[in-house]
């Protein structure tokens, strides 16, 4: 007999005595029998499933146990055959990315294309107007052996600097482990070799991406250090930063390496200074600290110091151009028009042909220091970011005099300084805030900002992000008593050839330049 069948036959007796006695306590022991045939019902289709289940349950286990055998025993019979490899995961996500389960093995392919133009109403130097490629990018990173992070870039189009084309760029390997900590306050280390940026600045070392305005300032482009081969050291904590390094050669120099050497002619004096311009490339130490006294997802106060120690050893402007040459780089802010409005002569003094022996190099320079200090401040949708750059050139008199005395044009004293300073704000209209991006945890490159979360993107039926931003830099490459118009003036009334000279080798003139940059942007 069917349960229902079973159920009714109950019920129908209890309601067949309820009627026939008709007694109220008879009407209650048949409600009481039903609920208890109700629950008896629930439990044993629950039981019913259990049974299912667990059945179901143990085939799957035997076959798994029955395929890792089989797979095992091929593996014993036949080598080439291996059990698969552990599963992947994969995202299309800001480029091609592929990490594995445990997170040990990871490679990120990805890259960028800038497309610039611009005209110039009255143009001093550069272009009347321009399109081109601003800057072709392609790079491959990731992570290896879990404790190794790895970066290739390479730059295929570059209209940035005078004469500057793609190269190589970022190459490094880093290395990081849970056992290796700074001393005394036990914070990760991090190691890094290859070619990177040096510590010195805040919109330097930003990643181009993420920059605000088209261009880096003015201040950044003179004295920025730049990406150079070396060794580095980074750690950080929840709100404080310190990277440090020594450096020498960039793939963006002029040349990698000094000119192939040639002796200091026999019938010059040991004692002259004189160097052959072949011999020591330079080599710099470089450091930055910083620290976030605020530092909230829409709240930022960001403070910062860098440094760096430039040693030139036997280079000259021909190679170390960025720094012997301070300035003769560096672009007014929309670089894609190529206009170059600055540029000391070489601070080195160059190298130097007497008669018609082969060049040696004047070695004026004893050492340069480059410093700056940064600061970001930001309260919700609005920004203030600023710095101060500066250098300090100590150099040798005697050799100035030497070089001069062979021709060379070689101005200045012992002691040149020059200086420079930015300052800009910005203004989300779409109510996201710069403060969000800022991290100081990134072990490659701390303090730094990155990508913006938009609030409402143009996929999700928003408008973007909206940006307003102004800016005002000025750098300053002249040094000495005549400058400017005042320079030209006393030049021209020089009443004969040696008060010209004297006029002219008494100053740096490397150019004096301000510039406003205002714009939009729109990210979707």
């Amino acid at each position: 007999m069917s349960r229902a069948l079973t159920r009714t036959a109950v019920v129908a007796s209890a309601f067949a005595i309820a009627a026939a006695t008709g007694s109220s306590a008879a009407r209650a022991d048949t409600a009481a029998i039903e609920a208890r045939l109700r629950k008896l019902e629930a439990e044993i289709v629950k039981l019913r499933k259990e049974a299912r289940d667990a059945k179901v349950a143990a085939s799957t286990k035997t076959t798994n146990v029955a395929n890792a055998a089989t797979v095992q025993a091929i593996g014993a019979t036949d080598p080439k055959l291996t059990p698969p490899p552990p599963p992947v995961f994969v995202s299309f996500k800001n480029g091609l990315f592929v990490e594995t389960e445990d997170k040990a093995y990871s490679v990120k392919f990805g890259g960028r294309v800038l497309v610039d133009g611009g005209g110039a109403i009255q143009p001093e130097t550069g272009l009347n107007s321009n399109v081109n490629f601003r800057q072709v990018w392609l790079q491959v990173e990731g992570r290896a052996a879990r404790y190794w992070d790895y970066k290739l870039a390479y730059e295929f189009a570059n209209t940035s600097a005078v004469g500057t084309l793609g190269g190589l760029r970022d190459a490094y390997l880093a290395f990081h482990h849970p056992a290796l900590t700074v001393p005394v306050v036990n914070t990760p280390l991090t190691v890094m070799i290859g070619n990177q940026w040096g510590p010195n600045g805040l919109e330097t070392i930003n990643t181009f991406l993420y920059t605000d305005f088209m261009e880096r300032s003015l201040v950044s482009d003179t004295f920025g250090a730049g990406r150079h081969l070396g060794a580095s050291f980074s750690t950080y904590g929840s709100d404080w930063s310190v990277k440090g390094g020594v450096f020498s050669t960039s793939p963006q120099d002029k040349a990698l390496a000094p000119a192939a050497s040639n002796p200091v002619p026999d019938w010059v004096n040991s004692k002259a200074g004189w160097v052959a311009t072949g011999g020591a490339q330079y080599f710099e130490v470089a450091g930055r600290a910083t620290y976030a006294p605020v530092k909230d997802a829409d709240k930022l106060i960001h403070l910062g110091l860098s440094g760096r120690y430039h040693q030139p050893n036997s280079s000259t402007g021909g190679n170390d151009d960025r720094n012997l040459l301070l300035g003769a780089s560096t672009n007014m802010e929309s670089n894609i028009l190529r206009t170059n409005l600055l540029g000391t002569p070489d601070l080195s003094c160059g190298a130097v042909v007497v008669s018609a022996h082969p060049a040696v190099a004047g070695n004026c320079v004893r050492d340069a220091f480059f410093y700056g200090a940064e600061f970001v401040g930001s309260y919700g949708p609005l920004s203030i970011q600023a710095e101060y750059m500066g250098a300090h050139y100590d150099r040798r008199g005697s050799n100035i005099l030497l070089a001069n005395l062979a021709g060379n044009y070689a101005p200045g004293g012992t002691s040149q300084n020059f200086d420079g300073y930015y300052v800009y704000g910005t203004w989300y209209l779409t109510g996201e805030s710069r403060a969000a991006s800022y991290s100081v945890t990134n072990p490659n490159n701390p303090a730094t900002f990155g990508q913006i979360k938009i609030l409402k993107p143009l996929s999700a039926g928003g408008w973007g992000a909206w940006e307003l931003g102004a800016r005002f830099s000025s750098v300053n490459l002249n040094d000495g008593p005549y400058s400017g118009t005042t320079f030209q003036n006393l030049l021209a009334s020089a009443p004969n050839a040696a008060t010209r000279a004297y006029i002219a080798n008494s100053s740096v003139v490397g150019g004096s330049e301000q510039d406003v940059t205002v714009g939009v942007n729109w990210a979707p």
